[in-house]
C-alpha cells in the first residue's frame, strides 16, 4: 500500500501571502523610519526657531537696527513655512506608514484563514489515511480468514 502525501490545495496562494507579508513588514519598517525622521526634522526646525526667537528677544531688549529687525522677520516667516512643510511631510509619512500597517494586518488575517484551512484539510487527510489503514487491515484480516478456509 502506497501512502499518499498531504498536499495543501491552497499552498501556492499561502506562499504568495507569506512573501507579501515579508515584503510589507520590510516596507512598514522603512515607512516608520521615514516617519520618525520627518518628526525629528520638524522638531529640529521648531527648536531652531525657538532658539532664534530667544536670540531675537535678547537683541531686541538691547536695541537693534531696522535692517536687523526686517532680517529676523523674514527669517521667522521662512522658518514658519519650513515648519509647515515639515508638518505636511510628517502627515504624509504617517499616512504611508498607516497604509502599510493596514495592508500588513489584512495579509495577516488572510494567512490566518489559510492556516485554518490548512488545519482543516490536514485533519481530513488524517481521517482519510485512518480509513485507508482500517480498510487495509480489514482486507488483510479478510484475506487471512478466506485463505485459511480455502486451505
Amino acid at each position: 500500500m502506497v501512502m499518499k502525501k498531504f498536499v495543501f490545495s491552497l499552498n501556492a496562494l499561502y506562499e504568495v501571502k507569506k512573501a507579501q507579508k515579508d515584503r510589507l513588514q520590510t516596507e512598514l519598517a522603512a515607512a516608520e523610519a521615514i516617519y520618525r525622521a520627518a518628526v525629528e526634522r520638524k522638531a529640529d526646525l521648531e527648536r531652531t526657531l525657538e532658539e532664534r526667537k530667544a536670540e531675537f528677544e535678547a537683541k531686541a531688549s538691547e536695541g537693534m537696527t531696522v535692517g536687523d529687525l526686517k532680517g529676523y522677520a523674514v527669517y521667522f516667516e521662512e522658518m514658519q513655512e519650513r515648519i509647515k512643510a515639515a508638518g505636511r511631510e510628517v502627515d504624509r509619512a504617517l499616512r504611508e506608514a498607516n497604509q502599510r500597517r493596514n495592508e500588513l494586518v489584512s495579509v495577516f488575517k488572510e494567512i490566518k484563514v489559510l492556516d485554518k484551512l490548512y488545519d482543516k484539510q490536514y485533519g481530513e487527510y488524517l481521517k482519510d489515511m485512518e480509513k485507508d489503514e482500517t480498510k487495509a487491515v480489514e482486507d488483510i484480516v479478510s484475506y487471512k480468514v478466506t485463505d485459511n478456509r480455502s486451505g
